[in-house]
């Protein structure tokens, strides 16, 4: 039986995938043939890092409103953030963008909060000089999930695989792809190919104890855009979030940003606003800075935390722009946020390199892309602007589904299965390791963290391969056994970078480098 063919498959449910899916619909509006795509996600179509994410898209709003701004000023403050290092010409075409990406929203019916005049209510983020961030309370990212899914679901021509892990996809000699999907509830195998990979399955969050991200971003993209030999760019490249509730043992929540910008500033123990001993916009700093500076305050306070102090803002502006944040933390700590300050410390939160990819989000490897935070655009440089990260998903969503149509015949691709009809029955069975998922991070996080050495860096990758070798090679399959296969190989490739590395700049931070 030979496997079903898409012309087009997608793997990861986030903003990029859904967005994806949006764009491929509308560049071939008026094809007679319409494409076939398959989106695949391992887990529910909701549980990604978009519905975690909380402050916004950053995108500059119609003028005129009441805050000024400019695609110049968003591409500047783009450009200081990732120490200058960025594309260039990626920043200026994804921010010039952004307005017109926001009205596609709007028409999709996605509940940006308005103010008392019907304009837009835009924040303001640290590193941002205007008020320019799009949101919906605080949690953005789950609005945004539910209108793109609202908008796609229907679609002619499209399957949606929910609960379908994707293990391994190999290229024919012709072109084509065979993708090897694992389907969870059915624990089966199945074989698809495609002529198009578009691979949007989010960050690596879970190489790292303690970590904003989703459960379900265990670097699976990048595994298999490596394993297919794409070019990987500054993985090392990790953007650690300044404000991560200090939970103990619980899961790390994210304290938004937009909290900063509304008032809240940092604090050690002692009380003190420590952040202008470190930079002129104190606790509205660029990201890498600010999380430097904490980890600094606590090794000089010898202690696991410091504080965010929200006490200064209005209790009705809590309560009607930070709703989740407000409830969270009396849920897990007790703390009343109008009244005590936060315990927080700097967790994992975003990846700045990933997949090398062009301006359409095309890998090195042809007719594979890679969009949303597996991918590295150039956007950032070496350390993301605040909510540019949702605002680069949908633009290269956008690229890419435009290019892919442009390249396509105008007929439907053929299945060409016969390119591996004698590698469909060796491929049964891939091979995949049982590691120890709590070693790969303990490792990461002791070496690859805010600050690093070259010691360190060179401890860490000798322990990721020393697990990899003492990994067990299992006869039967699990998700778990794929996914800490995913972790140790691309946690191998984060220590390899980051030794690459020739100077401390942006997020990275080495202390053995002068």
């Amino acid at each position: 039986m030979q496997p079903k063919h898409f012309d087009t498959i997608v793997v990861g449910s986030g903003v990029a995938g859904l967005s994806f899916l949006h764009y491929y619909q509308r560049a071939q509006a008026n094809a007679a043939n319409k494409k076939t795509v398959a989106l695949f996600c391992k887990s529910s179509f909701a549980n990604t890092n978009t519905n975690w994410a909380q402050g916004g898209i950053a995108a500059v709003a119609p003028q005129p409103t009441i805050h000024h701004d400019s695609t110049e000023s968003h591409i500047q403050d783009t450009l200081i953030a990732g120490a200058h290092i960025n594309n260039k010409e990626i920043v200026k075409k994804v921010v010039e963008q952004g307005p017109e990406l926001m009205q596609d929203l709007i028409s999709m019916g996605m509940p940006f909060d308005t103010n008392e005049a019907h304009q837009i209510d835009l924040a303001k983020e640290g590193g941002h000089a205007a008020h320019r961030v799009w949101h919906v309370k605080d949690y953005t990212g789950k609005a945004l999930q539910e209108t793109l899914f609202q908008g796609i679901k229907n679609s002619e021509g499209l399957s949606l695989f929910e609960h379908y892990l994707v293990v391994s996809i190999d290229k024919s000699n012709h072109g084509q792809f065979l993708v090897r999907v694992y389907d969870i509830n059915n624990n089966q195998f199945e074989n698809y190919t495609a002529s198009y990979i578009v691979l949007a399955t989010g960050g690596i969050g879970q190489l790292y104890a303690q970590t904003t991200n989703a459960p379900v971003a265990t670097a699976d993209g990048i595994y298999l855009a490596h394993t297919l030999g794409a070019q990987i760019n500054d993985l090392s490249f990790i953007q650690f979030h300044p404000t991560g509730l200090y939970a103990h043992e619980q899961d790390t929540f994210l304290i938004s940003e937009a909290l900063r910008g509304a008032g809240a500033v940092l604090r050690n123990r002692a009380g003190v606003d420590f952040m202008y001993k470190y930079h002129p916009s104190g606790s509205l700093a660029p990201r890498d800075i600010v999380s430097r500076a904490i980890i600094t305050e606590m090794e000089i306070e010898k202690v696991p935390h410091q504080f965010l102090d929200a006490t200064m803002i209005d209790s009705s502006i809590i309560e009607s722009h930070f709703p989740n944040i407000y409830n969270t933390v009396k849920k897990t700590l007790g703390i009343d946020i109008t009244k005590n300050y936060i315990p927080i410390v700097p967790t994992q939160h975003y990846s700045c390199g990933g997949i090398a990819v062009n301006e359409f989000g095309e890998t090195t490897v042809q007719h594979v892309y890679a969009i949303g935070e597996c991918a590295s655009t150039g956007l950032h440089g070496a350390n993301r602007l605040a909510s540019n990260s949702l605002l680069e998903g949908l633009a290269f969503a956008k690229f890419a589904a435009q290019d892919i149509v442009d390249k396509m015949p105008q007929e439907s691709g053929q299945n060409l299965a016969h390119d591996f009809s004698n590698h469909i029955s060796d491929h049964q069975k891939d091979t995949f390791f049982s590691i120890d998922t709590a070693k790969i991070k303990a490792l990461v996080s002791l070496y690859a963290n805010v600050k690093k050495s070259t010691d360190g860096l060179q401890k860490g990758l000798a322990g990721i391969t020393q697990l990899i070798q003492e990994g067990t090679d299992k006869k039967s399959f699990t998700v778990k056994d794929f996914e800490s296969t995913c972790m140790a190989q691309v946690a191998l490739l984060l220590f390899e970078d980051a030794l690459s590395q020739p100077k401390n700049i942006g997020v990275f931070y080495n202390e053995s480098i002068l």
